[in-house]
């Protein structure tokens, strides 16, 4: 015989009451979500599977998660623009690296997502190929840097001229130079500053080169491999636009989809490395992205471990335990 029916009774049409209205509230949820603008990807597009790691570690989620932290909490910013290698400031303290590509690559969205701003952008985004016309100069952490007023001494008898404005970047970060685009709508005097920049300036430690995934290696990116390879520039490739060869639009594609789709980005990953075989400058490790889909909101896909690539060719990264390691700034060895 039970104790209390009625009231048992009563309790239990409150929890199936209660049930009902959070079922209501999930599909409420999830509809919503369904219908937002930035696509949510599974988790089984993680590192190992979208990368491809040879000549290198994977980094794990400790590291991951320094990098993003270092961005996030290094307040990315806009320092400069530079037409000529020279104007750059020769006496820099911090470690650079660049990064490269066709005018259409979209490498500009690449930067807003990997500087954390892809809703407020730093790095100007076009669809005009060929937007950026200059060295654009950014910097994350670090003890400030910009335009400031040269300092100097006026001459006996000599009036004050109009204050000379000088280019400067502080200590403890990184620097980030946003190259201009070689191919369609650009001038040949950028490819010349390019190739000074590449191969003069001893503060950068690793050239990015991003490669249209969806078209793979152009005769242009090709005779800029063989540059580099020439040169003994230390460089890295990054497939972008990886979201296209997935087959990722404005609805996940299927499980067979996707799987196909992982496929042929395997084999653009497999094509592109033959070129890097026997070049020691070359990292043979392949690293992919998309500026406009993410694994988890606010995260796009692959740019993660590309801050890590970044920090690691600089001296910033953290152990495999996630402490953070006293970078050895200041002292740059020519290419």
């Amino acid at each position: 015989m039970e104790l209390f029916p009625r009231r048992h009774h009563v309790f239990t049409q409150s929890i199936r009451r209660l049930q009902s209205s959070w079922r209501s509230r999930a599909r409420l949820l999830s509809s919503n979500a369904e219908s937002t603008a930035e696509q949510i990807l599974p988790s089984s597009l993680v590192t190992e599977s979208l990368h491809h790691y040879v000549d290198v570690r994977a980094p794990n989620t400790l590291e991951l998660k320094h990098a993003d932290r270092f961005f996030a909490s290094g307040n990315p910013r806009f320092l400069f623009s530079a037409s000529l290698l020279r104007e750059l400031p020769q006496k820099s303290p911090s470690p650079e690296v660049a990064f490269l590509g066709r005018s259409n690559v979209g490498k500009s969205s690449v930067l807003n997502a990997l500087l954390n701003r892809s809703a407020q952008h730093l790095a100007h985004v076009s669809s005009r190929p060929g937007r950026t016309r200059a060295m654009n100069v950014f910097a994350v952490g670090g003890e400030g840097g910009g335009l400031r007023e040269r300092k100097r001494v006026p001459k006996k008898g000599q009036q004050d001229e109009q204050p000379e404005l000088e280019r400067w970047i502080g200590r403890g970060g990184l620097v980030i130079v946003d190259m201009p685009g070689y191919g369609k709508a650009s001038r040949s005097e950028w490819g010349e500053q390019i190739l000074k920049y590449l191969c003069k300036r001893t503060q950068m430690r690793r050239a990015f080169l991003l490669v249209d995934a969806e078209h793979g290696l152009k005769n242009a990116d090709a005779d800029l491999l063989d540059i580099l390879h020439e040169n003994n520039v230390p460089h890295q490739i990054i497939l972008s636009k990886v979201d296209k060869v997935l087959g990722i639009k404005s609805k996940m594609p299927s499980q067979a989809k996707l799987a196909r789709g992982l496929k042929t980005l395997r084999q653009v990953r497999e094509a592109v490395q033959e070129k890097l075989v026997g070049r020691p400058t070359a990292l043979q490790t392949i690293l992919c992205c998309s500026a406009e889909k993410s694994l988890e909101r606010g995260k796009k896909l692959g740019v993660d471990s590309i801050r890590w690539a970044a920090l690691s060719a600089s001296g910033l990264e953290c152990d495999e335990y996630g402490n953070s390691r006293v970078p050895d700034i200041g002292v740059f060895v020519n290419h």
